[in-house]
Formats: C-alpha cells, structure tokens, sequence
C-alpha cells in the first residue's frame, strides 16, 4: 500500500488541490488531452470522483480540478493547515481503489 500526505494550504482548500510527486507515483497517468476520473472513497465509505490534470499556461502542475474537490472540501469542513492522506489500495476485485482520510487541525 502506498501513501502520502499532505498539508493542505490555502490554495489547496478555496480553489484546487496541487497533487504531489509522491501521489503521482500510485495515481493514474496524466493525460494532457483530458482529465482523468479519479474515484477516491472517504473513511465514512462516500466516494467522490476528483479529476486530474495539469494546470494550463506557463506551469503545468497537476492538479485536482475544482468542482469534486470542492465539494469535498465543503462537506467535510476542510482547512488550510489539515492533513490529508491519500493512499492506493487492492479492492476484494483485485482492482485499484483510491482513499482518502483527513487529520483535522484543532488549533492553529
């Protein structure tokens, strides 16, 4: 099982998450034609569907675009400075699953 986590700044949280090296390694390949759908299931079993792609101009960074992620970050009340983890794991299909859990910040 590979994971990684991250920091969320606040970029990460009002407009897009900015995906790291680490994740990239378990992630699916970045298409630079299309987003890539990326099911990811929560520690309380909702999935959400984040989509991957690069960033457009000057530095392409992949990123989370915004629409899933931000309702993900709404529903769970997310804040710069929350922990996030992100893992790949084998489902009892032998399939890839992606999950995701957060470490909540109580003072900052």
């Amino acid at each position: 099982m590979e994971r990684c986590e991250k920091e969320l700044s606040p970029s990460d949280v009002n407009q897009r998450l900015a995906v790291t090296k680490g994740m990239l390694e378990f992630l699916p390949p970045i298409d630079p034609e299309h987003d890539v759908p990326v099911r990811v299931l929560d520690e309380k079993g909702k999935v959400y569907v984040f989509y991957l792609s690069c960033r457009q101009g000057k530095h392409r960074k992949p990123v989370f675009q915004s629409k899933q992620w931000r309702v993900f970050v709404k529903e769970r009340g997310i804040a710069a400075g929350d922990v996030m983890y992100l893992w790949a794991e084998e489902n009892a299909f032998h399939q890839t699953q992606y999950r995701i859990a957060l470490l909540k910040m109580l003072f900052s």
